[in-house]
């Protein structure tokens, strides 16, 4: 770690501790999980299978391209009594260049902090990476009545983070992001209600960071490899996919993505032993409209019926593991190629190899960052119980990492 960013980090906790000093001291939430999952919006999206269901299995992709760069980023927080504070890693992979990482290599924002305003108002910054305020200019606020959640920042600086990474590769002729080509989470679709004024400055602001992930990735050679799919239900809302199981006898209402492409595994795909079985392409549309309806933290409409997704669905399978399920997602419709190189090689753990390899360093980048940050914030706060023996955890995994 540079001695820049290891003097910012210092200097920023000094700032915090030196500011609760005279400030009464107010207990705010900690609840959060730098590895949550995002909920996508199922009650606006439409989707269509554009082809016939014909599920195909290969024994192995072949890599179409030369050049290939791939996208992760990774959060952890550090909490204290009255403050939470956001440190976020990014790794990006170029077969032209190696390995990348932000903050080391890349000018990303690498840190953010919440606490009441009066601490907020009281702390001077000099690294533009350390943040206070999302990208429309909203505090990070933790008043009793008015709070800006921990995962809320952690999802706004990841996705800024990728953003960034996206331009520094954008020269590749395939790149491929770990998670979908562009975020729709609830907050966007007005599936949930957002009863706060941090709640509604959150959404304007990552529908901002969503707009300019569209403009990077249009007209460019960008593919998203979506993991998780525990929270969608995409496949069962197809009209084409569930007239095929109806013809086996079966009901796919209302089951989730993995569910379905367990079905599919099972009544379509197995041919032998190890296998790729691709589904798709499925066109995915969103039907969202992202405004400050009271011009609260901004003016005009931010985002407005962003462009289709388009789609295929993937199974890995191998013996003795379980398969592995995955949606790769684009703008672009004829996908094949860029699919078949991403899956050209697997790692063992059933996971395409270029986005593991990202997914791995950006933890450690994170890591990095969480226990310099911690060992100097033990110094000026009171670090709630969790992180400390996530302390104790990551030190013990970096180390064993490093051998």
């Amino acid at each position: 770690m540079s001695l820049r960013l290891k003097k910012s980090i210092k200097d920023v906790m000094a700032e915090i501790a030196n500011a609760k000093k005279n400030l009464p001291e107010k207990e705010i939430d900690h609840e959060g999980d730098p590895e949550h999952e995002i909920s996508e919006g199922e009650k606006v999206m439409s989707i269509e299978l554009l082809n016939e269901f014909k599920p195909v299995a290969y024994s192995k992709l072949e890599q179409e391209y030369n050049s290939i760069a791939s996208i992760d980023s990774s959060s952890r927080y550090l909490r204290d009594v009255s403050v939470n504070s956001v440190l976020v890693g990014l790794s990006i992979y170029s077969s032209k260049k190696g390995f990348i990482y932000g903050p080391y290599n890349v000018d990303n924002p690498y840190m953010g902090i919440s606490s009441y305003k009066k601490i907020l108002d009281s702390v001077t910054i000099n690294d533009k990476n350390i943040r206070t305020k999302n990208v429309v200019g909203y505090p990070f606020v933790t008043d009793i009545d008015n709070e800006y959640k921990i995962d809320d920042i952690a999802d706004e600086l990841r996705t800024e983070s990728e953003n960034i990474g996206i331009t520094i590769v954008n020269n590749h002729d395939l790149v491929i992001v770990d998670g979908p080509i562009y975020p729709t989470p609830l907050e966007l679709t007005g599936e949930i209600e957002l009863n706060t004024e941090a709640r509604v400055c959150h959404r304007i602001a990552y529908a901002k960071l969503v707009k300019e992930r569209i403009d990077l990735v249009t007209g460019k050679n960008v593919i998203g490899i979506v993991k998780r799919l525990e929270n969608s239900k995409k496949l069962s809302n197809d009209e084409t996919v569930k007239e095929a199981f109806k013809k086996k006898g079966r009901k796919i209402n209302n089951l989730k993505d993995p569910t379905v492409l367990e079905l599919i595994d099972e009544y379509f795909c197995k041919k032998s032993n190890s296998y790729i079985c691709t589904i798709g392409p499925f066109k995915i549309d969103y039907a969202l409209s992202v405004k400050d309806e009271n011009n609260v933290c901004y003016n005009g409409t931010v985002l407005e019926n962003p462009p289709s997704k388009y789609a295929y669905y993937v199974i890995l399978r191998t013996p003795y593991f379980s398969p592995s399920f995955f949606r790769v997602e684009s703008l672009n419709k004829d996908i094949e190629k860029q699919l078949s190189t991403a899956f050209s090689r697997i790692s063992e753990r059933l996971i395409p190899t270029y986005i593991e390899l990202v997914d791995k360093m950006s933890k450690r980048v994170s890591a990095s960052l969480f226990i310099y940050a911690y060992e100097v914030a033990s110094n000026y706060l009171s670090i709630i119980h969790d992180d400390k023996l996530s302390y104790s955890n990551t030190v013990a995994q970096f180390l064993l990492g490093s051998h």
